[in-house]
């Protein structure tokens, strides 16, 4: 029990102290310095500078920031700091990989230890569940930021005549890799790719559904994120839904946490704040209660709200309605 205490102290230590504002043209993957090179010879000085915490030294540390150097995702966390739609990609389709061979223990942790990184994979497989039982005839489905659209492009449109797909997404690199999964699926015919900054998408009752994942977590104004789901609810038709997730607050001292711990393993918990938080300072450290994202859902317009809860309600999915009539 004294043990677990310790952890949970560890973790909520450096949590609330990172939220900050970010360039709104690119909230989650901006390169940070001019080189990957100068990007890690910054973070290994603040590691020295700072010197040992009280559950990691400056060697684990150092250790843990040059074991991600050496592999893909890792470099691209040290370089930007949070991800793109590739590498959010990889992530939630891995637990679908065979015959992985990991580069070292800290790749192998993050792919399939990380309470955050498993609460993803398991939120990606509940986004699509929801949306496979929406799809109907003629039904229009979007994905803002789309990323690879995996999660409108894997499922399953074998018994539907006619549906049409839209991608939205500001990285335009992602966008053709959007495309070309599209391809892969067989299903370019139905899509079509649009580059956007999604706090200035006008769009009047467009879709049936749409699906957004990986914006408000990396916006700390709430102003904003309300001004977001605004822009959503208008870019869908009546009875429209939004689909759309968040990060619920971490164990904190002091504060209750809405995960549930009893699915959390807290030496991995505490593994990846040292990760995350004390070396790679992660872009993705806005947190909100369910009551908070609820909230701003119903201030912008939505109704019949509902929250589906991953295993360890990290990463929980809510869906918000437009009513069928806008009066």
């Amino acid at each position: 029990m004294i043990m677990k205490k310790f952890f949970v102290l560890a973790i909520g230590l450096f949590m609330t102290l990172n939220s900050h504002s970010i360039d709104a043209k690119n909230l989650s993957h901006k390169i940070r310095e001019s080189t990957f090179e100068s990007t890690k010879q910054s973070i290994i000085k603040k590691i020295i500078a700072r010197g040992d915490l009280p559950y990691a030294t400056i060697n684990t540390q150092l250790q843990i920031l040059n074991d991600c150097s050496e592999f893909g995702l890792g470099k691209f966390l040290i370089e930007r700091g949070g991800l793109n739609g590739y590498w959010t990609n990889y992530i939630v389709q891995f637990p679908s990989k065979n015959d992985v061979t990991f580069t070292n223990q800290t790749e192998e942790f993050l792919l399939t230890q990380s309470p955050t990184c498993l609460a993803t994979q398991e939120r990606f497989r509940i986004f699509k569940c929801i949306v496979q039982e929406e799809i109907s005839d003629n039904i229009s489905l979007a994905s803002l930021p789309c990323g690879l659209m995996a999660d409108l492009l894997d499922l399953d449109y074998s018994n539907i005549n006619s549906f049409f797909l839209t991608g939205l997404d500001l990285d335009r690199e992602t966008l053709g890799q959007a495309a070309e999964y599209a391809k892969q699926k067989e299903l370019e015919s139905h899509c079509k790719f649009e580059q956007i900054d999604a706090w200035k998408i006008i769009k009047s009752a467009e879709y049936d559904i749409l699906v957004s994942n990986g914006l408000a977590i990396y916006e700390p104004d709430d102003e904003k994120v309300i001004d977001l789901y605004r822009r959503f609810y208008d870019a869908l038709k009546p009875g429209g839904k939004l689909i759309t997730s968040f990060l619920s607050p971490p164990p904190v001292p002091g504060k209750e946490t809405e995960w549930n711990l009893s699915s959390v393993d807290m030496q991995h918990a505490l593994l990846q704040k040292i990760l995350f938080v004390d070396i790679l300072d992660a872009k993705w450290q806005t947190f909100r209660s369910q009551e908070k994202v609820t909230d701003q859902l119903r201030q912008a317009g939505f109704e019949n709200i509902q929250i589906q809860f991953d295993s360890a309600r990290i990463f929980p999915t809510i869906i918000g309605a437009k009513p069928n009539s806008s009066e």
